[in-house]
């Protein structure tokens, strides 16, 4: 599992569905989704996002359709979509998984995502459920969409708006994806100091800042540029 497509459902024209207060499901997803994708190549996954903000470039009569193409030309390995949930009932409330079939690797997916979800959000379990959506049917590899929370119900309209809920959300999808644990552990010594990396295609990664300063050199982040520059230490 190198690449992901991240689809955060709605945007532009399309709000999604609108909690009593206002929140617009669009802006929900995107956020969830922008967060889980740093999580992913923090761990050094390649990541697809069907939108990366809310502008929304293609007709609304094409909006599946598009969605499954840019995952399907990635060629990615799996395909999440996440949304907010909605009934009539605002008492209405928990998470589920949809999977297109209860077999195969969506299935199993739709699962580990799903189980994480509820153990760390702690809201009502509604299970792994099948669903005919076109997003789940017109992607070439394993594919689940993930409905978080209930907009409509004050409460979880409320925690749904929350940045520490939303990087929840986001941190739970990741743990089922197989979180930290994607890629091997590897212990790196350097000049008596053990740090911890990780290993993917055989090559070893290290965290840049611990490496450099371990090796005596000294270490600045622009944030501006997101540039990381190692330079020799004075001595």
């Amino acid at each position: 599992m190198k690449r992901i497509c991240i689809d955060p459902g709605h945007g532009g024209y399309d709000p999604g569905a609108v909690g009593p207060s206002g929140v617009k499901e669009k802006d929900i997803n995107l956020a969830v989704a922008k967060l889980l994708a740093d999580k992913l190549r923090n761990v050094g996954k390649e990541v697809i996002l069907t939108r990366a903000g809310d502008l929304v470039p293609w007709r609304p009569d094409n909006d599946l359709w598009e969605r499954c193409n840019i995952a399907n030309k990635a060629n990615a390995d799996i395909f999440i979509s996440i949304h907010c949930n909605s009934a009539n009932n605002p008492a209405a409330t928990g998470t589920e998984t949809f999977c297109y079939q209860r077999v195969g690797a969506s299935f199993d997916l739709s699962q580990a995502v799903q189980n994480s979800l509820v153990q760390t959000l702690g809201l009502p379990d509604r299970g792994v459920k099948t669903a005919n959506f076109y997003v789940l049917k017109a992607t070439k590899m394993p594919a689940i969409l993930v409905e978080l929370a209930f907009i409509n119900n004050p409460r979880e309209e409320a925690l749904l708006n929350s940045p520490g809920f939303q990087n929840t959300c986001a941190e739970a999808i990741f743990k089922g994806l197989g979180g930290d644990e994607m890629f091997p552990k590897v212990k790196i010594k350097v000049n008596g100091k053990v740090l911890t990396g990780f290993i993917n295609n055989d090559l070893s990664y290290a965290p840049v800042r611990a490496l450099a300063e371990a090796l005596g050199a000294k270490v600045e982040w622009d944030a501006a540029t997101k540039t990381v520059t190692i330079a020799k230490g004075v001595k």
